[in-house]
């Protein structure tokens, strides 16, 4: 169910917030509504998930996190670290190392989650929204030869 209010993200800490304490929670358990809510619905907005490519505009943000919300289920968060915050008037990013846990792809087993984000925010008609994330599983350093392609 879609809990997400427009007034509780009128300003870019408040949108911060509540992407974490409603559209990451409801994620983990598998409720994309919830998250997709929170992303902008206009065309430029982006995602960069650890499941694919970037996609761009409503339509494929919205079917990406469907996608990938599906294959999430009894999820917990279990740690935020926030490594860096940011905000103009109407703009603000966020990088930060999210941990959770969550069965993933129909196992029976809970696996530990940890990826690093950086979320772009927009002041927009309706309030804050997420124009840009990117998350991926890079949160430990690593040798230049792992971007190899092989």
């Amino acid at each position: 169910m879609n809990t997400f209010n427009a007034t509780s993200a009128d300003t870019f800490d408040s949108a911060v917030e509540a992407f974490r304490s409603q559209a990451l929670p409801a994620f983990l358990h598998g409720d994309h509504t919830t998250n997709a809510a929170h992303f902008s619905h206009k065309d430029d907005v982006t995602l960069a998930n650890p499941l694919g490519p970037p996609v761009r505009g409503w339509a494929a943000v919205n079917q990406v996190v469907a996608m990938a919300a599906a294959q999430v289920t009894d999820g917990s968060l279990r740690e935020l670290e926030e490594v860096s915050r940011y905000s103009t008037s109407d703009l603000g990013y966020v990088v930060q190392i999210e941990r959770a846990q969550a069965k993933l792809g129909g196992a029976d087993e809970v696996s530990p989650i940890s990826l690093r984000v950086t979320m772009i925010f927009r002041r927009e008609d309706e309030g804050w929204k997420v124009v840009h994330r990117h998350a991926d599983p890079i949160t430990a350093p690593r040798p230049v030869t792992s971007v190899a392609q092989s």
